[in-house]
């Protein structure tokens, strides 16, 4: 008879227990999204931005979302490029760009992009930037040119947009 008086207050310990690390997992996962959505701004950007019109790069119309957007890159030389996945957004405070702190992982095949080519883009940046907060920012892409056999050169193109 004794154990038939301990048994439900094993269950209630038991129920709370699991209540508990079920509400700490929870929060945990709740706190990581939120954290995505406020990203830690980074030191002052060093990146050049490439003053030439061989490749530009623009946001499709309509496309455009606190989550991702389709970037167009147009090719308006007579030479081939290369251009990979990578890819990086800063932010724009006091007038200056702004690195911002993740931690992005990419596949790396090279893509062509032909003379007088255009292409689209379409990135997701939800698993690594999270929801962009309002403000302005700016997304950038490294360009290859083949120079030589074997030797490249390397230069950034970006396109400017507003989260509102």
């Amino acid at each position: 008879m004794k154990n038939s008086k301990l048994l439900p207050k094993l269950i209630t310990k038991k129920t709370i227990l699991i209540i508990l690390l079920c509400s700490i997992m929870i929060f945990g996962v709740t706190s990581c999204d939120d954290y995505k959505e406020k990203n830690s701004i980074g030191n002052k950007s060093d990146i050049k931005i490439s003053k030439t019109n061989d490749v530009g790069m623009s946001i499709k119309d309509g496309t455009l979302t606190n989550t991702g957007a389709t970037l167009i890159l147009s090719n308006n030389s007579d030479k081939d490029f290369s251009y990979g996945n990578p890819y990086e957004i800063e932010v724009k405070k006091n007038n200056e760009w702004h690195k911002i702190n993740v931690e992005l992982d990419f596949t790396l095949p090279a893509f062509i992009l032909l003379s007088k080519e255009t292409k689209e883009i379409e990135i997701d940046w939800k698993y690594g930037y999270g929801k962009l907060a309002k403000g302005t920012y700016r997304i950038i892409k490294g360009i290859d040119y083949e120079y030589e056999e074997g030797k490249y050169e390397t230069f950034n193109v970006a396109v400017e947009f507003n989260i509102d």
